[in-house]
């Protein structure tokens, strides 16, 4: 099998891999959402495939070929060392791994640590895949000041990682908290995940000791994949801290192809690929301003590459007295299209949205760019009948019975009514936090984050009152500010809830128990 090719050397979803997708009863997307790993990154090029393809056919010993390939990316990225990982958030375990146990074999053998150690981040770069550092069994530590080092027991410190692309607009700068680190010789990592590979690179350069990047995003490798890249001595023991020894890492397993894969791609992407990518961008949002200007009444803005995204995107916007639909509406119709194209929804705002032609092809573009000025300036429906003002009544206290795919928990409601409005206090097994809702009829939707470390956890119940018992689902998620649209407030699926009123118009409630 094979995957078509479009005129600008970009892979797409043609007959051949869209078919493999519908007969698993998968329908294949238009992805505009830029590189984001739910919808399976950038897709490799042909190159890339023919290398694994190839390299899938024999056999080599593994630490050999981790030898060759540690030079070649010093060769190519000005790194001392480096390897191929499965994944960023693997790199960044297999990093701290390396900063807590080095090579000794009693260390090796004892990981995950049971909290002895922490790993420093910056209390304004914290990401929602701290999982990776506990993984290894290190406290997350956050600091706002590089001075705040000052003040902890440094033995007791394995390492510091900050985020490539939060840097720039953090309150630590890099320049001091390299500078401590130096001084007192902890590691630094940057995990530059998010970021496009480029070299000389200014972390490494400017004192970072490692520095993570995905395989799977803009340099099109495999999807499954990292890199390692910076001290040889620290990318050694990160190595050796994974595949294929029986080491701690073990379970991030990469193959011999993906190893290959990822290394033709950022060979690809230093070698002129990044040049061609960045033009075959322009190229999309050129396509996609012209489609949108040819509807009076739309707003075009394009947005410049920035610390965070290394290519350019553009927005659409409108007027609800114009256009009487909104973005949520739009994304939705066009999800449910054929094609179906995929719109990044923590983007979007009630009239704004906004396509990354990360992996769009320039005939994707076209079809993207008619189908939004389709949804926006189709005629609508007729108006829907106005909700029914009914409503019964919820104020009090609840207990609240979740049963999730395994466990289950009690959590509790107190809540404030006005007509059809709700409002007031989810208390969960450890914390609790206000929400919101709206009852009509007997119909609830609520809506509730509680406080998270580091991510808040979003709930989200659809229920119904019957005979005094509310009964329902709720969808699950955790979700950062920048990034709060449904895809991430629903990551985590969905459980099954019911709730009894223990008091009525009544601010106290009790405190959940887990069960």
């Amino acid at each position: 099998m094979s995957l078509d090719i479009d005129c600008d050397g970009v892979p797409h979803d043609g007959p051949a891999a869209g078919q493999v997708f519908r007969d698993l009863g998968v329908e294949p997307i238009i992805n505009c959402t830029g590189v984001r790993s739910s919808y399976g990154g950038c897709n490799p090029t042909r190159s890339v495939l023919a290398a694994m393809e190839a390299s899938g056919r024999g056999f080599v010993i593994l630490n050999e070929l981790a030898e060759a390939i540690g030079r070649k990316l010093a060769a190519l990225t000005g790194a001392e060392w480096g390897l191929v990982t499965a994944g960023s958030a693997a790199g960044v375990s297999q990093a701290v791994a390396a900063c807590v146990a080095g090579n000794d074999p009693e260390k090796m053998l004892k990981l995950p640590l049971r909290g002895e150690k922490a790993v420093v981040v910056a209390a304004d770069q914290r990401m929602a895949y701290e999982h990776a550092i506990r993984a290894v069994g290190c406290m997350v530590l956050p600091i706002g000041r590089a001075s705040d080092l000052d003040q902890l027991p440094i033995e007791d410190i394995a390492a510091i990682c900050v985020v490539a692309s939060d840097i720039p607009k953090s309150v630590l700068p890099f320049e001091e908290i390299a500078l401590r680190s130096r001084q007192l010789r902890i590691p630094l990592i940057v995990d530059g995940a998010g970021e496009a590979p480029k070299f000389p690179n200014v972390w490494l350069r400017n004192g970072a000791d490692l520095l993570i990047h995905s395989g799977g995003k803009y340099i099109s490798g495999p999807q499954s994949t990292g890199f390692l890249l910076g001290s040889e001595r620290l990318c050694r023991a990160a190595y050796l801290n994974g595949p294929p020894g029986q080491s701690f890492g073990r379970s991030m397993k990469v193959g011999k192809d993906e190893i290959i894969g990822a290394y033709v791609a950022l060979e690809q992407w230093v070698m002129g690929g990044a040049a061609r990518a960045m033009e075959r961008w322009r190229d999309c949002i050129t396509i996609l301003k012209r489609e949108f200007l040819s509807v009076p009444g739309l707003a075009v803005e394009e947005i410049e590459p920035d610390f965070a995204f290394c290519n350019p995107r553009i927005a659409a916007s409108w007027s609800i007295k114009t256009f009487p639909i909104d973005a949520e509406a739009i994304a939705e119709k066009l999800a449910n299209a054929r094609p179906r194209i995929v719109l990044r929804d923590c983007w979007q705002r009630s009239q704004r949205i906004v396509v990354d032609p990360t992996n769009l092809t320039k005939v994707e573009a076209k079809i993207v760019g008619r189908s939004i000025i389709h949804a926006v300036a189709e005629r609508p429906l007729a108006p829907a009948a106005p909700p029914q003002e009914d409503f019964e009544e919820l104020a009090g206290a609840w207990q609240v019975f979740i049963d999730f795919l395994h466990g289950s928990a009690v959590h509790g409601f107190v809540l404030l009514q006005d007509g059809q409005n709700i409002w007031g206090t989810h208390i969960s097994t450890e914390v609790s936090s206000n929400c919101r809702g709206k009852i009509v009829g007997p119909q609830l939707k609520l809506f509730s984050q509680l406080p998270g470390d580091p991510l808040g956890l979003d709930y989200e119940f659809d229920g119904t009152l019957r005979e005094g018992s509310l009964t329902g689902v709720v969808h699950l998620g955790a979700s950062a500010a920048k990034y709060s649209g449904l895809t991430f407030k629903r990551q985590f699926g969905r459980a099954s809830w019911r709730a009894k009123r223990t008091r009525t118009n009544h601010t106290d409630g009790d405190k959940g128990a887990s069960r």
